[in-house]
């Protein structure tokens, strides 16, 4: 079976992400909430959960990161519960996944996260990026469109026909009966395309000079969660941070706790 991938020689790619914010579906809601950070770092990984995520009075840690709610966690290799969430090397549709978020079969586990989110069908959890801002304020990152499964079919296939850089634009869906706050990806005749991904709203307000354009864009082949990549880009003011404020403050350890040798697995796992 081919993939419908859009691709030319003019694409762009986003910066390099080391750090992926962490968020889990309220049942109550049905919203995504960001509850902490997993970064990639020299010698291994670093969880931290989010203070107030640990303060909420109903908290339940996530499988295998117990320790993680009295401070930051170490591990050589990828902690199991983002490992299992890598598109496995031995799936035999491994090579169309890839192919559809523009990255080559011999991706990295994390790399496959930045673009992937880490979503399982029936899963609670997404990954999703958490850049640091360059030299000179300059920000991007990618995100996989929400909600496509939602859209007319003649919206859906307007995805289909889209083309790498093709610009787009975020608008306000103050009606949206999920969240009045969410944010619609268009296309420059305004036709919805999906939905920027919930936790992403308290930060994009925060970035000037706004690019938005198409990254990826896939045919149904490829399930709906695929279907369109968006290239965010644009800038900070020097020195501002985009994570930046109490609601982001996560639990620290100067002591961290070194996980690689109890328990944590390879990370290209089924």
């Amino acid at each position: 079976m081919t993939v419908a991938v859009r691709a030319t020689s003019t694409e762009r790619s986003e910066a390099v992400v080391s750090r992926l914010l962490v968020t889990v579906r309220d049942p109550q809601d049905a919203r995504y909430r960001a509850v902490g950070f997993l970064t990639r770092e020299d010698g291994g990984y670093g969880f931290s959960y989010l203070r107030r995520e640990v303060a909420r009075p109903n908290f339940r840690p996530l499988p295998g990161l117990n320790r993680a709610a009295h401070g930051r966690v170490h591990s050589r290799s990828l902690f199991p519960i983002f490992a299992e969430r890598v598109i496995s090397s031995r799936r035999p549709d491994r090579p169309i996944s890839l192919a559809a978020l523009g990255l080559p079969e011999d991706a990295e586990p994390f790399e496959v996260l930045v673009r992937s989110h880490g979503q399982r069908v029936g899963d609670t959890i997404e990954l999703l990026p958490a850049p640091l801002v360059a030299e000179g304020g300059s920000v991007a990152f990618s995100f996989l469109a929400h909600g496509v499964r939602y859209l007319p079919e003649a919206n859906q296939r307007r995805i289909s026909a889209l083309a790498v850089g093709d610009r787009l634009r975020l608008r306000r869906d103050p009606d949206n009966p999920v969240n009045p706050r969410a944010q619609l990806v268009t296309d420059e005749d305004d036709v919805g395309l999906g939905w920027m991904p919930d936790p992403l709203l308290q930060v994009v307000d925060r970035i000037q000079d706004l690019r938005v354009s198409v990254q990826r864009s896939n045919g149904p082949e490829v399930g709906f969660h695929f279907r369109l990549l968006v290239l965010l880009e644009g800038r900070l003011p020097l020195g501002a941070r985009l994570f930046d404020g109490p609601e982001w403050s996560t639990l620290e350890s100067e002591d961290e706790d070194l996980l690689g040798a109890s328990g944590c697995t390879d990370s290209r796992q089924d």
